[in-house]
């Protein structure tokens, strides 16, 4: 098999292998877990392409009226799972956004303080599985971001490297994004009069909630045990995700 970082998918544009990361005692293993947009739409080019790379289930984290009005061609095509972050990115309403000037950070910052049962069970399933998984939400930039961000540093993977990670998306999305802008692409019922920060990935925004998880928590491994993930189910990470 011969594993790349960015996958050539049919109707996919940000899908990306989490593996070749320098992390604690070695590498980020190819063909663990990918990240990328709502695989919505996909022809059976794309999914094939996806089965052909060896994927085995899929992990929708987009909440239920995202699910209903943009499904997943994944669902019916592989083992899938739904762990939607409630208030998420793209589709949140002022009631959910943090006060004062937008940041991304605050974002991420403000769902680990509301939603840590949410990080404990998207970790959690992310460990325990045995196949490789696809996880996604609607662009594949904040919540699979923020699931990432987890993923890489609970094995030692740097801020730079997942912030750098993080940034790639505001490059591989532009063309979802013009179709956002035209609205010639609507990912939500309703109008789609978006802010312009939600086709931006700073690399500061990153950086920042890794910050917050390592100073609050000692280390995003020391945020996830004290949310609730075991020791146990970290440790099948890190045996199948590091490569030494």
């Amino acid at each position: 098999m011969n594993y790349m970082r960015r996958l050539a998918v049919p109707g996919l544009s940000n899908c990306r292998d989490l593996g070749g990361f320098a992390c604690h005692g070695g590498v980020t293993r190819f063909g663990v877990f990918l990240r990328s947009e709502a695989p919505c739409g996909l022809d059976e080019s794309g999914i094939q392409a996806l089965k052909d790379y060896g994927l085995g289930e899929s992990f929708d984290l987009r909440g239920a009226e995202e699910t209903a009005w943009r499904p997943s061609a994944l669902e019916q095509a592989l083992p899938y799972r739904h762990i939607p972050l409630k208030g998420g990115a793209e589709t949140f309403d002022k009631k959910n956004l943090p006060q004062g000037e937008f940041s991304w950070d605050k974002v991420y910052i403000k769902r680990a303080l509301e939603f840590p049962h949410w990080f404990r069970d998207a970790v959690t399933a992310c460990c325990e599985t045995d196949n490789m998984v696809l996880f996604h939400c609607t662009t594949g930039k904040d919540r699979t971001g923020i699931l990432t961000c987890c993923l890489l540093g609970a094995v030692g993977v740097s801020r730079e490297d997942i912030a750098a990670d993080y940034c790639l998306s505001e490059v591989y999305l532009q063309d979802m994004f013009a179709a956002m802008r035209d609205g010639s692409l609507t990912i939500r019922e309703g109008p789609s009069n978006f802010k312009p920060y939600v086709f931006h990935t700073p690399y500061t925004a990153m950086a920042k909630f890794y910050d917050f998880l390592t100073e609050t928590h000692g280390s995003v491994k020391g945020f996830l045990l004290d949310i609730g993930v075991t020791e146990q189910s970290l440790e099948k990470l890190r045996k199948k995700f590091v490569q030494e």
